[in-house]
């Protein structure tokens, strides 16, 4: 009883220090959000995508995604049936869609929340996702490249809210946020303390030890990995855990991340993704779109995670 009480004691501290950080930092982050900085960043890069002779369309959506990946890629699918874009276009913007999409998440929820619970491996972290992303980015301009067709030019609207409108949404959504995360953080902090203070983890590792020791990990490696299944803020409050406890390195924290995003991207795709796609370009290419960026994410993620295995 007194390890749960001195378990619960610690937790709470941590709560409350990092809460206060990730809300503040959250709110600071949705407010800049709001007054239009995605649409300075679309403006900045208009003028060199209008020289690529990319489909007018696909350069609109790839500017829309910076600030709304939900608009980016509405302005896909009436373009298909508008007859303005064809399959392989919607497919290879699709792909270069993937760095603006993931920096819109880093001001959302990377920067926010994964930097100040995990600090420079969180860092790493988001520069490992965002990396991942850019080379799809990358991919997608290449094939853009064989199969666009260029004509006129028309961007996006792209409106920005007044002060007080800004500052009523940003405040509505660290709150609704921190009713998810709060919790979250307070019950998993709570647990991985105690167990670690009961010596939980050095019984599980009988039973993981046999693939880490495969790999030369740590078990418990493979305890964040599912936990990453089951829900992504509770793997990384847990990776935050792990790392003030002196269980797992920045190096293993990482590596346990990718494992797990690589072990819930077929779940993932499947809950989120392919119902968005589905809805936008019909069952055939809303299921091509995404088996294409699944594919290519879980080929990088699996290099990345060799190449901090040989490290």
């Amino acid at each position: 009883m007194e390890l749960l009480i001195e378990s619960i004691k610690i937790s709470a501290y941590y709560t409350i220090k990092i809460s206060i950080i990730v809300l503040i930092t959250m709110f600071i982050v949705n407010y800049i959000m709001n007054t239009g900085i995605m649409k300075k960043v679309s403006d900045f890069l208009s003028p060199i995508l209008r020289k690529s002779k990319l489909n007018p369309l696909s350069i609109s959506s790839i500017l829309a995604c910076f600030f709304s990946p939900t608009v980016g890629y509405s302005i896909l699918a009436e373009g298909l049936k508008e007859n303005k874009i064809n399959e392989k276009e919607i497919i290879g913007t699709s792909l270069a869609n993937s760095f603006p999409s993931v920096l819109s998440h880093t001001f959302t929820f990377f920067i926010p929340v994964v930097v100040p619970i995990l600090g420079w491996t969180g860092v790493l972290y988001v520069l490992i996702r965002l990396g991942v992303a850019l080379v799809k980015t990358i991919i997608g301009f290449l094939y853009l490249s064989i199969v666009s067709k260029n004509s006129s030019f028309e961007l996006p609207e792209i409106n920005k809210l007044d002060r007080k409108e800004n500052v009523k949404k940003s405040f509505k959504s660290i709150i609704s946020f921190a009713k998810r995360l709060i919790p979250t953080m307070f019950i998993m902090m709570t647990l991985v303390i105690y167990l670690s203070k009961v010596g939980f983890f050095d019984y599980v590792e009988k039973f993981v030890e046999p693939i880490t020791n495969l790999l030369n990990l740590n078990p418990n490696v493979g305890i964040l990995a599912l936990t990453e299944i089951m829900n992504v803020q509770a793997a990384i409050v847990m990776a935050g855990g792990f790392l003030n406890e002196h269980i797992l390195n920045s190096k293993e924290i990482l590596i346990g991340l990718i494992i797990g995003n690589v072990l819930t991207f077929s779940t993932r795709y499947v809950k989120h993704s392919l119902p968005f796609h589905v809805s936008l370009f019909g069952a055939k290419l809303g299921t091509k779109i995404v088996m294409i960026n699944a594919a290519i994410t879980l080929i990088l993620d699996i290099f990345i995670i060799i190449g901090l295995l040989l490290i």
